[in-house]
């Protein structure tokens, strides 16, 4: 059976929760439609059937609610109405819109005519879930019980227990013994106990007898899970032939045939039950591990399953024994691996990765606690700092550095402590810069001619000039008088030379902030 809300349903419920209007549900519509698959899905596109098809409609007779977000409207068909069929079941809404469509396997309504024919009555419900149907619908009153129709619902778990069964145990499992062919006094007859046929139990309490035809012949266990009033119940039977397939019987149920056995002339048996050496509870039989199930992760694994045949039933917890007749325990593993965890706490690592893996802390100097990290603490203790004190401690921090190889007595690094750290430093050295000698020289100079001219000379009396010869005044008492011309001459300069000596020299520094080799960057860490 397939149910469903219309698309045009959907809007028309879309439609009045915007416009906050109440949603009026009017009246079933039952339809009897060619060809329709109850268990296909339902078209939420298509609108009502054709006229032709429709056989009946009524307004609901109740309605109710479920939840908040379910209601249901209930149909009630008497004996007086019929004769017709119906496979198909619409809910109309006041405006005419198909709101919700249901399908169902043919379905029969007669009319009561005493005493030719026994009418019969339906009564059918529509269950409409979505959010808010209550509060749309305007639907006050609790859904009775009687209202609702549980012929689906229990079809349902039966389909669902059906289901559950054969996905433990798959298209047949008979458990031991259960229903195995056997000859008994000249009869055959089928042993009691519990099978399972497409996740229908079949259980025999006596064993029950197989007539069978002329031999050569084949057996076939044939069940389903048929109508038996308002139960479902198992039904089985033996049927012949040398190949049987699975058919659904006039009244629509399923039937499902697996192979029993096999008879020759002779009367000699052949077993063609699949079967399981399962006497009890299956968590039971699990438990136990009694038997060999091969795709099983619970199977008691013996030493031939593993290759492990030619060892001896040998054991050890301790993973520092050395002996190939031993196997080591779980525990010796775990204690190796402790070991080598345990030897690596402290280590410092570099990764090519900018977050450090399980494991490991950055080295960045940080504060960790003492206790939770107890093992790393352990290991380097305050040599990197105390924290505060108390309950952490301090990580080492290598970050932008070099590592320099502790000196540990070695007499170069002389004074190192092991963890310590050094700032930058350049060894004290010289530079020598000389300019080669210039050697002696004597620079010369020259002096540009004069021209001719004459040097006054004063000989006025009361002058300090250097007495000479005096000259006959010409206007009185004393004159100014010129000497004779020099004529054109040099003057004689003298240049003294200049030793041997040297100039200063001035080397301006080079390079850049910091002293270092061409290097990469990684991601130093450390094993807590």
């Amino acid at each position: 059976m397939g149910a469903s809300i219309t698309l045009a349903g959907e809007s028309l419920i879309a439609q009045k929760q915007g416009a906050g209007e109440t949603l009026d549900i009017a009246r079933f519509v039952l339809a009897l439609v060619p060809g329709l698959d109850p268990n296909a899905p339902v078209d939420r596109a298509a609108g009502k059937p054709p006229a032709g098809q429709i056989v009946y409609t009524k307004g609901y007779d109740r309605k109710g609610y479920v939840s908040p977000n379910q209601v249901i409207y209930s149909l009630m068909v008497g004996s007086d109405v019929g004769d017709w069929d119906f496979n198909w079941i619409g809910l109309e809404a006041a405006e005419g819109v198909l709101l919700a469509v249901a399908t169902v396997p043919l379905q029969q309504k007669r009319k009561n005519i005493p005493p030719l024919q026994i009418g019969n009555n339906v009564t059918r419900n529509f269950l409409v879930e979505f959010n808010g149907a209550q509060a749309l619908t305007g639907v006050t009153v609790d859904a009775s019980t009687w209202q609702h129709d549980f012929t689906v619902r229990l079809n349902g778990i039966d389909r669902r227990e059906r289901l559950s069964n054969r996905d433990v145990f798959g298209r047949a499992c008979f458990l031991a013994d259960s229903l195995q062919m056997e000859r008994s006094f000249g009869l055959y007859q089928v042993k009691a106990g519990i099978a399972y046929v497409e996740g229908i139990r079949v259980q025999l309490d006596e064993p029950v007898q197989a007539q069978f035809p002329a031999l050569p012949a084949k057996a076939w266990l044939d069940v389903a899970l048929a109508r038996e009033g308002s139960d479902s119940v198992a039904t089985w039977k033996v049927v012949f032939g040398e190949n049987q397939v699975d058919y659904v019987d006039s009244n629509g149920t399923a039937h499902y045939l697996v192979e029993l056995a096999s008879v020759e002339v002779s009367g000699e048996i052949t077993d063609l039950r699949a079967f399981e050496l399962i006497t009890g509870a299956l968590v039971k039989q699990y438990a136990l591990r009694n038997g060999d199930y091969q795709h099983l992760r619970a199977r008691g694994t013996k030493k031939e399953d593993v290759g492990l045949s030619e060892l001896p039933n040998a054991k050890s917890d301790d993973p520092t024994t050395d002996s190939s007749e031993i196997l080591a325990t779980t525990k010796a593993l775990n204690a190796l691996r402790k070991s080598i965890a345990d030897a690596e706490v402290g280590r410092i690592g570099t990764f090519a990765m900018a977050t450090p893996p399980p494991g490991w802390f950055r080295a960045n100097g940080a504060a960790v606690s003492r206790t939770v990290y107890a093992a790393l603490f352990g290991k380097i203790g305050t040599t990197y700092g105390a924290g505060d004190g108390v309950s952490t401690f301090n990580l080492p921090d290598p970050r932008g550095k070099f590592v320099r190889i502790w000196d540990d007595g070695k007499g170069i690094d002389i004074g190192r402590v092991l963890g310590s750290n050094q700032e930058q430093s350049l060894q004290v050295h010289g530079h020598e810069a000389t300019t080669g000698a210039a050697g002696a020289h004597t620079p010369t100079a020259t002096m540009d001619e004069d021209g001719e001219h004459t040097h006054p000379i004063d000989k006025s009396p009361g002058s300090n000039n250097t007495p000479g010869p005096y000259l006959s005044p010409a206007n009185g008492a004393g004159s100014k008088a010129t000497s004779d011309a020099a004529g054109k001459h040099r003057h004689k300069i003298t240049v003294n030379p200049v030793p041997d000596h040297a100039h200063p020299v001035t080397v301006n520094p080079t390079g850049g902030a910091e002293t270092r080799p061409a290097n990469i960057a990684f991601l130093a860490c450390i094993k807590y």
